[in-house]
C-alpha cells in the first residue's frame, strides 16, 4: 500500500523503487582481491592548510589490493595533487609519497582488513535487493551496519554488493572517522576516511596463491572512462521547471531503512507566478520498509515570490508532515522546519561553488553507456572535524551538448548528521520525467494538520 497527495499525482505507484527480499548472509571478504576505486572526501581542506600531506580532502583514485589478515595495499592518486602509497600489515601501517622508494611508519588508527563489515559483521543487516539507480539494471544488495555515537542513535555505514557475485559496488560512511586523519580500528581501514566510494573494477581470488603478488612498484591508478575535471566543457545544469522523479532516500540513522520517494517540482517564471504553489516541491517518502506507526512523510517546500511580486501566504517556507497508517497526521513548519524550495539553478549559486570535479564516460559498472559529471557542492560545516565546510556530491548525466539539461543519478551529503532534519544523506534516482502538461496545483496543497486553511484534497491511501 502506498500514499499519494492527490488523485492527480502524475507519478504512478509503479514508478517507485522497491526491494526484493535477501536471505543470504553478509558477504565474506575473499582470500585475496584487487580493485580500483573512486573516493569522495567528506570535506575540502582547511583554508589554513590547502594542500595537506594526505589524500583525505580531495577526490582520489586508488589501486587497492588485499590478502586479508596478511597485507593491504592502497596506491592513491589525488585528482588535485599528490600520490600516496599505504601498506598495512600485522606490524602496523606505513606510507610512501615517492612511489615506494622510502617509507614512514604512521599511526592512522587502522586495523588490517579481514572483513568488509569491520568488527560489526554480527550487527549487519540487509534491507533487500534493488538496482542502484536508473543507469544500472543489475540488482545489488543493500547492507548497513551500526556505528555507535554517544548520546545519539547509531549512525549507519552502507555497503552495496552485486547480488550475483557479491562484488562490492559502493560504500557510504554516514559518520566520518574519529578525526579526519585518524581512523577507527573497528571500521574498515582506509575506506572509512572517505564518505563515498565506488568500485569500477574489482577482482576476487578464491585463494592467496591465485592472487597477484603484493605490489612492489607504484602503478598510477586509472578507471576506464574517468577524466579529472571537465574536459568536455559542460556547463552547470539547471533543473527542468516542471518534472517528477522517484528515488530511494537512504538515511544515516541506522534505525531506519531507505524510503521509496516521489518528488514533484514546479518553478514558474515571474509573469506566471500567482500562488505559492507556482513555486513548490513535494517530496513524498514512503515508510514501506520500516516498522512503526508512520506510513509516509511529506516535505512540502515552497519558493520565494519573484522580485517585485507581493509574496502570497506560505511562499518561501517549508512543512514536514507525518502521516500514520491509522489515518492520523502531524505537521511542523516555520522555524521548526526552516527549509524553502531551491531554485532550478541552485548548483550555480556562488555560495555553494558547484564544481564539476570529474567526468565518467561509458564505464560498464558505474556509468554504462552514459556520460556522468561528478559535482562537488559546499555544504555547512560539521564541527569539530570539518569546521569550515562539508561536501555534497551529486552525479548528473548530461542530456544535451552543453550539460545544462542533465538527469540526476545520485545525490549524497557527507556527514549529514544523525537526527538532523530527516537524517537522509543519499538519494539514488530511478524514474524521471519532464512533464509537458503543468502539474496539478492540488499536489502542493498544505494538509490540514499544518493548521493552514488551503487544503483541497486530503492525503489518500491507494493500492499500487
Amino acid at each position: 500500500m502506498t500514499f499519494t497527495t492527490a488523485v492527480s499525482d502524475p507519478v504512478p505507484p509503479s514508478a517507485y523503487p522497491s526491494f526484493e527480499t535477501v536471505s543470504s548472509p553478509p558477504p565474506a571478504m575473499p582470500p585475496a582481491w584487487t580493485a580500483t576505486v573512486l573516493l569522495h572526501p567528506f570535506s575540502p581542506p582547511l583554508s589554513t592548510d590547502p594542500k595537506p600531506d594526505n589524500p583525505f580532502f580531495q577526490l582520489c583514485v586508488a589501486n587497492v589490493a588485499c590478502v586479508p589478515g596478511k597485507w593491504f595495499s592502497a596506491q592513491v592518486a589525488g585528482c588535485s595533487y599528490g600520490r600516496w602509497w599505504y601498506v598495512v600489515t600485522p606490524e602496523g601501517t606505513k606510507v610512501s609519497t615517492d612511489g615506494g622508494r622510502t617509507w614512514t611508519a604512521i599511526d592512522l588508527g587502522w586495523s588490517l582488513p579481514s572483513d568488509w563489515f569491520g568488527a560489526q559483521r554480527s550487527s549487519a543487516s540487509c534491507v533487500g535487493s534493488s538496482p542502484l539507480n536508473w543507469m544500472a539494471p543489475a540488482p545489488v544488495n543493500w547492507w548497513k551496519i551500526p556505528v555507535p555515537i554517544a548520546g545519539s542513535p547509531p549512525a549507519a555505514t552502507w555497503l552495496w554488493f552485486d547480488s550475483d557475485s557479491n562484488a562490492p559496488v559502493r560504500m557510504m560512511f554516514g559518520e566520518g572517522p574519529p578525526k579526519p586523519t585518524q581512523g577507527d580500528p573497528t571500521q574498515l581501514a582506509f575506506f572509512q576516511m572517505w564518505s563515498f566510494t565506488y568500485f569500477p573494477t574489482y577482482t576476487a581470488h578464491d585463494s592467496e596463491e591465485k592472487a597477484p603478488a603484493r605490489p612492489q612498484d607504484f602503478t598510477t591508478p586509472t578507471i576506464p572512462g574517468f577524466s579529472v575535471g571537465n574536459p568536455n566543457g559542460y556547463q552547470n545544469f539547471t533543473w527542468n521547471t516542471n518534472f517528477g522523479m522517484t528515488a530511494f532516500m537512504t538515511p544515516v540513522n541506522e534505525n531506519y531503512n531507505p524510503l521509496p520517494t516521489r518528488v514533484l517540482y514546479v518553478w514558474k517564471d515571474a509573469p506566471d507566478y500567482q500562488s505559492y504553489s507556482d513555486r513548490a516541491q513535494n517530496t513524498l517518502m514512503q515508510y514501506n520498509y520500516n516498522s512503526g506507526e508512520m506510513g509516509a512523510q511529506e516535505a512540502l517546500l515552497t519558493g520565494p515570490a519573484p522580485n517585485g511580486v507581493q509574496p502570497p501566504p506560505e511562499s518561501g517556507t517549508g512543512f514536514l508532515i507525518n502521516f500514520n497508517w491509522d489515518g492520523t497526521s502531524s505537521c511542523i513548519g516555520g522555524s521548526q522546519f526552516p527549509f524553502a524550495q531551491e531554485p532550478p539553478d541552485w548548483v550555480q549559486i556562488p555560495a555553494v561553488e558547484g564544481t564539476i570535479q570529474a567526468t565518467i564516460s561509458s564505464n560498464p559498472v558505474i556509468a554504462p553507456d552514459t556520460t556522468v559529471t561528478i559535482f562537488s557542492v559546499l555544504f555547512p560545516p560539521a564541527p569539530p572535524n570539518y569546521p569550515e565546510a562539508t561536501y555534497l556530491w551529486t552525479w548528473y548525466a548530461p542530456q544535451n551538448a552543453t550539460g545544462t539539461e542533465s538527469r540526476p543519478v545520485t545525490f549524497m551529503q557527507s556527514q549529514s548528521g544523525v537526527n538532523v532534519g530527516t537524517s537522509l544523506a543519499l538519494a539514488d534516482y530511478y524514474y524521471y520525467e519532464a512533464f509537458t502538461q503543468p502539474i496539478d496545483p492540488s499536489n502542493f496543497d498544505i494538509p490540514s494538520a499544518c493548521g493552514i486553511q488551503t487544503q483541497k484534497s486530503a492525503l489518500r491511501r491507494r493500492l499500487p
